[in-house]
């Protein structure tokens, strides 16, 4: 069964600001619903003292550093030119005892494996995650990198899907039937760029109960400005940063 990872906390924040009592309530439901981990953030809210759902944090290759010993997993992220960086990373947070995720951003634009491939403690990771950065992918997108990984010998791969091109649930759907470790969702589609896959949505498909879901979306999210635009469809179209469709 593909296990999801709720990312509203950390994707979400680059549009939203959220209260301690949203983060809670929103924790709340993650564990309620059943859902596996949930990514709080690039820091550890004081907010939370414990969690039934296994707590992410993000860290950028770019800027490496410590995590709160609260968090149960560290997920470092990083563009293909910071591979090396990442790998290093990831190698010390597991000796640390945490859980790892490597993420490849962009990850259509990664073209030499050979690192990968010749990385000999790619076991450490709980999985290793693709993103499509710029919500451009099309399902044969999500095939063509899903198979190079495990061309690599990654056995746990997982899928991190933008809506730019209004396909992450689509794309999600095939991540799924490859057979992904996990799948990332926000609640109502909450991110920068074109958002990100809607997790109750995704519950829905699933069968699982999203009501306290609905609640939460009607109290905290749903004054939280669309994330479809222009700019976004514009950023998937041409596979650029969302900052650089602003025309």
């Amino acid at each position: 069964m593909t296990k999801i990872l709720d990312c509203t906390l950390r994707d979400g924040s680059h549009i939203k600001s959220f209260s301690d009592e949203c983060i809670l309530q929103t924790l709340h439901c993650a564990e309620n619903a059943g859902i596996d981990y949930i990514e709080v953030g690039y820091d550890f809210p004081e907010c939370i003292k414990s969690s039934k759902v296994k707590t992410v944090v993000m860290v950028d290759a770019k800027n490496i550093r410590p995590v709160s010993q609260e968090a149960d997993c560290v997920r470092v992220a990083c563009y293909p030119n910071q591979i090396q960086t990442a790998i290093q990373a990831v190698e010390n947070f597991k000796s640390q005892g945490f859980e790892v995720f490597l993420h490849l951003m962009t990850a259509d634009k990664f073209e030499d494996y050979e690192l990968l491939k010749k990385w000999k403690n790619k076991d450490i990771l709980t999985s290793i995650y693709f993103a499509d950065s710029f919500g451009s992918f099309m399902p044969d997108d999500v095939e063509r990198v899903y198979k190079n990984l495990e061309d690599c010998g990654f056995e746990r791969i997982s899928f991190h899907a933008h809506n730019n091109l209004q396909l992450a649930f689509v794309n999600s759907l095939k991540a799924v039937e490859l057979g992904a470790y996990s799948i990332d969702a926000t609640v109502f589609g909450l991110g920068r760029g074109g958002g990100n896959l809607p997790l109750e949505v995704f519950l829905k498909y699933l069968g699982k109960s999203n009501n306290e879901y609905l609640e939460l979306i009607k109290k905290y999210y749903r004054e939280t400005p669309c994330t479809y635009s222009y700019e976004s469809m514009m950023s998937g179209m041409l596979n650029i940063h969302p900052s650089q469709a602003i025309v």
